[in-house]
């Protein structure tokens, strides 16, 4: 018997549709640093060239990046810093709100104060299978050049609002354009409900026989865990 693939509905505003950029498959935002590098490098031991693997072989940090949608800014911006990064003001020739004020007060003691927080305007709704949330994170292994926004979680599956994106502006004093479409957050949907109580315990006879034999296989063969354990995501 097959069973369908969980799927994720973004929809917006008839007036919007075809205006703002479209969420985009995280996978097609793979940074240029990663694209560039070989799968490979050589080294010398003991007077002998050796091949060694790169960041290029190891599939966790791929699927970081290629897991979920890209949320965008729904119009250019034009953002000057001022003040040590502690003035922050900003223009758009949008007809529709782009990004606004966060009141400070909201979040006392965080770190990246005393700079400005603001709030990008979202206006794509998210929605889920039941039993599925949404991680809103900062884009995973790449860098964004003008701010960094606050994680959050949300049950997209019952919210029914666009979820708007806190963040800090980054950049140095200044005068900047924030072109329309450029990433905010990485949304990677999950399944919730885990216990909340872990099963912590040493491992048995059996499972340290089971995890060296793994780890033997892994000496002989770098690529152990992408050619037999990993699912291409």
């Amino acid at each position: 018997m097959f069973f369908e693939k969980p799927k994720v509905l973004f929809r917006t505003d008839s007036e919007l549709y075809g205006i703002i950029p479209e969420p985009a498959p995280s996978r097609s935002y793979i940074p240029d640093w990663y694209k560039k590098i070989d799968s490979y490098y050589t080294q010398t031991k003991d007077s002998i060239p050796w091949k060694e693997r790169t960041i290029k072989r190891c599939p966790p940090v791929l699927d970081a990046m290629v897991t979920g949608w890209i949320l965008k800014t729904a119009a250019e911006i034009k953002l000057v810093v001022e003040d040590n990064g502690g003035g922050v003001s900003w223009s758009t020739n949008a007809e529709f709100a782009v990004i606004e004020p966060h009141s400070s007060d909201q979040i006392k003691g965080h770190p990246d104060l005393p700079k400005p927080p603001l709030k990008f305007i979202n206006y794509w709704h998210m929605k889920t299978p039941p039993g599925w949330s949404t991680l809103f994170t900062p884009l995973l292994n790449r860098e964004q050049e003008f701010f960094t926004p606050m994680s959050g979680i949300v049950e997209t599956d019952k919210h029914l609002a666009c979820v708007n994106f806190p963040s800090f502006v980054t950049k140095e004093d200044g005068s900047y354009i924030i072109p329309q479409g450029t990433p905010i957050v990485q949304a990677i949907p999950f399944k919730r409900n885990f216990s909340k109580k872990a099963e912590i315990r040493a491992y048995t006879s059996e499972e340290t026989f089971k995890r060296n034999q793994n780890t033997r296989k892994h000496q002989a063969n770098p690529s152990h865990y992408r050619d037999t354990q990993w699912e291409k995501k």
